[in-house]
This record gives C-alpha cells, sequence and structure tokens, in this order.
C-alpha cells in the first residue's frame, strides 16, 4: 500500500484485483523512495523498516519468487474458498444445529465483521512485527479454528469460532500485499504477481461453491470445515519455510496498537448488525431493536471521538478530507453488498424453495464465479479508457439489471432466461464499480496516505458485505413470515430483498451524481 500502484492491490480479493495491471502501467513509480516518506500505519511500508532493498530482492531466484507467490496466492484462495463453502454448506449446517433463520447469516456476517474491523489494525501488526509471522499467524487461525467450528454443537459457538475466523483472514490482507511487494519490485512484475493473486481468489470463488456443493450433499456440512483445516494448516506451516525473512536494517519507532478504537468499531458494528437482523422477527419498534441500534451509533460516535484523541489511530481524521474518499467510502459498501446478499439470496432459493441439494445449486451458482474471473482481467485494462464517473454508475446499473432479473426469476424454468444472465451482468457491474471506485479515490489521495485510504476502502467493502446480509436477511424473513408455506408465496420476500438491493445501487447513483467530484 506504499504507493499508487500498491495501495489499488489491497483489495486482492475483490473482482477486480488485476486493476494492478492498470495502475503499474499507467503511474509507474519508484517504489523505495515513496516508502520513506510512508506514514508508520500503511502496512506496506515495511518495506522501509525490515525489508532489503529492491536489489537485494532481486537476488531472489526465479524458483522461489514462484514459490512464494503460490504460497501467498493461496491464502487468497482459502480466504474466499472458506466463504463461498461456507455460503453452501449453509442449509445443512442450519437444519443440523438448529439455527433460526434469522440467526443463519451470522456464520457469514461475524466472519466479515471482523474481517471488516481488524483490517487497520491487522496493517499496523505487520509494521511492528514484520508481515511474515502476522500472514503465518493468521493462515493457522483460519486453518485451527476450522476444527472446532467443524465440530460445533451450537449455534452460538459457530458464530464466536467464525468471527475469530474472520481476524485470521484480517491479518492476511496487508502482509501478503507487503511480501510481493518487496519480494517483486520491479512493476511490471508485480502487477503480474497481483494479477496471479486475484485470478486465485477468482478460483477459489467458482471452487468453494463446487467442493462445498459434493461435500455438504455427499458427506456432511462438518467436512466443509475439516478440508479447510486438512489443507490450510499444513500450507501455513509449509509458508514459513518459503516466504523470505527480512531483517530490520533501522531503528525506526513503532506506533502502537488503537485498541480501543478498534474495539469501539467493532462493538457498533455488532450492536448495529444484530438490531438489524432481529428487526424482521422482533419488530422494529422492539427495545430489542432500539436498544443495540441507539448504542450501536452512540459506539460509532465514540470510534471517532478516540480517533480524535489518540497519538497513533488507527483511522486518522485527517483521511477523510483526501478527495472524494468519503462518498466513495460509502459508495464502496455496494460492492460485496451486492455480491453476498446475492450469493446467499440465490443459495437460499435453490435448496429451501426449489429444493435443490447443495451440489446442484453449487453447480447452479458457477455463472457467479466464472463470470467474475473472466471479466477481473478485462475490467481492469478497460478501466483506462472509460471516464471515472461512467465506471461508477455502469457498474452500479449493470447491478441493477442484475438484481432485477434475479427478482423476477420466481420460477425454476426462469434459470436460464433471468438468473444466469443476472449473474453475469451483475458480476461485471460489481467489477466496474470496485474498479472505478479504487481508481477515483486513489487519484485523489494526498501522497504519503496511499495505505491508509486503501485499508479502510478495503474495510467498506467488508463492510457492505455484513450489513448487506443483515438487511437482505431481515427483509426476506420479515415478508415471508406472513406469506403462504408455498414457494411462490415465499418468493415475494426474496423478490422485496431483490428490490432493497436496487435500491442500495441507486443510492450509490445518487452518492456518486451529487458527491463525486471530476
Amino acid at each position: 500500500m506504499a504507493s499508487p500502484d500498491l495501495s489499488l492491490k489491497q483489495d486482492a480479493s475483490s473482482p477486480t484485483a488485476t486493476i494492478c495491471a492498470y495502475i503499474d502501467d499507467h503511474k509507474t513509480t519508484s517504489s523505495t523512495p515513496q516508502l520513506r516518506g510512508q506514514p508508520q500505519h500503511d502496512p506496506e511500508k515495511l518495506t522501509n523498516n525490515i525489508v532489503d532493498t529492491p536489489a537485494q530482492a532481486q537476488t531472489l531466484s526465479r524458483l522461489r519468487k514462484n514459490l512464494i507467490l503460490f504460497v501467498l496466492s493461496g491464502a487468497q484462495f482459502f480466504d474466499i474458498y472458506n466463504s463461498c463453502a461456507a455460503i453452501i454448506a449453509l442449509p445443512t449446517l442450519g437444519a443440523d444445529l438448529g439455527f433460526s433463520p434469522s440467526a443463519l447469516q451470522w456464520v457469514l456476517s461475524a466472519y466479515t465483521l471482523t474481517f471488516a474491523a481488524f483490517m487497520l489494525i491487522s496493517g499496523r501488526l505487520s509494521d511492528m512485527f514484520h508481515p511474515k509471522p502476522v500472514f503465518v499467524a493468521g493462515f493457522l487461525v483460519i486453518g485451527l479454528l476450522s476444527i472446532p467450528i467443524a465440530a460445533s454443537v451450537n449455534p452460538i459457538m459457530t458464530i464466536v469460532l467464525r468471527a475469530f475466523q474472520g481476524i485470521g483472514a484480517a491479518m492476511n490482507v496487508p502482509s501478503a500485499v507487503a511480501m510481493i511487494s518487496t519480494s517483486f519490485p520491479d512493476h511490471k512484475e508485480r502487477g503480474r504477481a497481483y494479477a496471479i493473486y486475484g485470478a486465485f481468489g477468482a478460483v477459489g470463488n467458482c471452487l468453494g461453491f463446487i467442493i462445498g456443493g459434493v461435500i455438504s450433499s455427499r458427506t456432511s456440512w462438518r467436512w466443509v470445515f475439516y478440508v479447510i483445516a486438512i489443507l490450510v494448516i499444513p500450507f501455513a506451516l509449509l509458508s514459513w519455510f518459503i516466504l523470505p525473512t527480512h531483517h530490520d536494517t533501522t531503528a525506526k519507532e513503532k506506533k502502537g496498537l488503537d485498541w480501543s478504537g478498534v474495539s469501539s468499531l467493532t462493538i457498533g458494528l455488532i450492536l448495529f448488525v444484530f438490531a438489524i437482523s432481529q428487526a424482521s422477527a422482533a419488530g422494529w419498534q422492539s427495545a430489542g431493536v432500539i436498544a443495540p441500534l441507539v448504542l450501536s451509533i452512540v459506539m460509532f460516535a465514540v470510534f471517532l471521538l478516540i480517533e480524535h484523541i489518540v497519538k497513533d489511530p488507527a483511522l486518522p481524521p485527517r483521511t477523510w478530507t483526501n478527495k472524494n474518499f468519503t462518498p466513495l467510502f460509502f459508495y464502496g459498501w455496494s460492492v460485496y453488498w451486492w455480491l453476498f446478499s446475492c450469493e446467499l439470496q440465490l443459495v437460499q432459493i435453490f435448496t429451501d424453495l426449489w429444493h435443490f441439494s447443495s451440489l446442484s445449486a453449487a453447480v447452479r451458482c458457477l455463472p457467479l464465479g466464472i463470470s467474475g474471473g473472466a471479466t477481473a482481467m478485462l475490467t481492469g485494462y478497460i478501466a483506462s479508457k472509460m471516464p471515472r464517473r461512467l465506471l461508477l454508475i455502469g457498474g452500479q446499473i449493470l447491478m441493477i439489471v442484475g438484481t432485477t432479473l434475479f427478482a423476477l426469476a420466481d420460477d425454476p424454468s426462469k434459470y436460464w432466461s433471468y438468473i444466469v444472465p443476472g449473474m453475469v451482468l451483475g458480476n461485471i457491474g460489481t467489477a466496474i464499480g470496485y474498479v472505478g471506485c479504487t481508481i477515483v479515490v486513489m487519484e485523489g489521495v494526498r501522497k504519503g496516505e496511499e495505505g491508509v485510504v486503501s485499508a479502510v476502502m478495503y474495510t467498506a467493502y467488508q463492510i457492505g458485505a455484513t450489513l448487506g446480509l443483515a438487511i437482505v436477511t431481515s427483509i426476506t424473513l420479515g415478508i415471508n413470515n406472513h406469506q403462504g408455506p408455498d414457494p411462490s408465496s415465499q418468493f415475494k420476500g426474496y423478490s422485496i430483498a431483490f428490490w432493497s438491493i436496487v435500491a442500495m445501487d441507486g443510492v450509490a447513483i445518487l452518492v456518486t451524481l451529487l458527491f463525486v467530484r471530476n
């Protein structure tokens, strides 16, 4: 995240991680000089503190570099695979452990919530202790916690453990980005490395659905997580021996960890998502909804106050004054809001309403993964030739078209005519929206603040996923509780939830038109 060509890669798990090719071709800079001017809160600033110079990094053999890239990309693969496999396993997992319909989405929300909340602080840990141990520790957290998740006996146990898994995933992102940066100092070589890193995420998206569907159908949802543990733990241990160890050659001041700020943000997010989730069952006028909703707002205010007071804030207040940063922070919610919410809704429609098996549902979701991977490479190159506002608005329009098709697909016979085109168009929209959002934000960022801005934008994407999952689940359950039990009647809740996503995309368009400056 040290320079514009790196900061856009912070979200390598996004559908368009390969935007790095565009950045490297159009904003070529010398990495080392700019890194020396970076603030300590930048996770990639560690390339100045504790990593050898680019010339020394070049001494790594081609085989060693390929192994390093394979390990770092493997972490990206497993992070995305973990999310998608969990989505496809939700129906059998929920039935086995006795999840209530409103609580089931927390298996996903808990993961994305802690992922978002701990992104900034994990970057600080990489800065303080070197990215290699942080990366390996995060990888091990994902693998080791998969074992008790697979052995869960009740919903609370599953949700809590998934939340801790999200912390492990958050540790992987800035540390992996930093090590790719230092292992591939040449900007063209680095661009290729980040493209491969992002492509592994697209593969994880596809295989997560397929493998998760096969395992859930043929054995048990528990083996979805056991398989993650079996693969990830050895991979994490192997990564310790493959990843390079660099040494601190300068005595730099190490900044502290903003635990108070991160804690208040996390508590606020948990309370907010809990209130939205409970609203479908208890009603918006219930004390169990109003109280946590009010408390969440208080905690958000406390977070902002803490960031003004503490010496080393996780999110410096000055960050909000970067050109276009504030409106696009909220625009960024729409990307994963669309992706994760639509994936969850479609899986539930396939399994709960149309009674397809987990494997059959996984196969039907393949266009989401395939179209995301196919458009990732293309979008990064097209973006350089398009006006910025057109990118932002065009992505939202495609997402609206895709979601509208989902909302009208009230029968299995409409899968090919409505759902498949919706998946393809919507996924292209998320790719374009992400690219546009990232480009416009990073073009307006002040020099020296690229790292924290890109980290906060990644947090925004995860916040969108968390809120989107809670809102669409609440709407679906709230409507369907008053409908008949037949599939046609129950589809109404899903349809209205899809229309709520259309409304969210419309708000993103308004934000672009009213507040984004050229």
